[in-house]
């Protein structure tokens, strides 16, 4: 009879937190990617918050921090962004089975997507600003702009979720797993 495998090495966990962060990374982009386009196809509305849409279907108690603060973006598209990332913020909590005790660990990990949004909402206010005269160069710098927030953006997610990780149970390891390669696999499908 085999020996049963005593799991992953800490290598392969390493390695594992990476490919989540990353997918978790791939549905930024994608929330950022479709706002971008949406904002750009949307004529200038009065934007909505999600202050009142977090609070009110049963959000993770610092939920309500998230939602206020897309009323202090600037752009459009930062604040839709915040809205899209408090809702996947949510989800994921829910996914996950964050418990009660996980949730010091969790904070830091929603306080840092949050923050991401406020870092791209500063470098697409540059790029609204300057948009409608922006020569294909510029528009190409201001784009790698983006793409280099995002890089930024995903290693700040790194830190606090390999914590959160490593907390976990088998079983929320599996459905984190799960949940991540799903991601990916949807971010690479559509080519992001």
């Amino acid at each position: 009879m085999a020996k049963p495998s005593p799991g992953p090495g800490p290598y392969q966990r390493r390695h594992l937190v990476r490919r989540v962060a990353q997918a978790l990374a791939c549905v930024l982009l994608l929330t950022a990617l479709g706002a971008l386009a949406a904002a750009r196809a949307e004529p200038a509305a009065g934007a909505r918050t999600s202050a009142g849409s977090a609070a009110s279907d049963g959000a993770a108690p610092d939920a309500q921090a998230g939602g206020n603060q897309a009323s202090r973006l600037r752009t459009r598209l930062g604040r839709r962004e915040a809205d899209a990332v408090e809702r996947h913020i949510q989800s994921l909590h829910r996914a996950l089975h964050i418990t009660p005790a996980q949730e010091a660990l969790w904070k830091p990990l929603a306080a840092a997507m949050r923050q991401n949004v406020v870092d791209l909402d500063s470098i697409y206010e540059q790029r609204e600003k300057h948009y409608d005269e922006m020569s294909a160069v510029d528009n190409l710098r201001s784009y790698a702009a983006v793409q280099e927030t995002h890089a930024r953006n995903v290693s700040s997610l790194i830190g606090p979720f390999e914590a959160l990780y490593e907390s976990f149970s088998d079983a929320q390891k599996r459905i984190a797993d799960e949940t991540f390669r799903r991601l990916t696999d949807t971010a690479v499908r559509a080519g992001h």
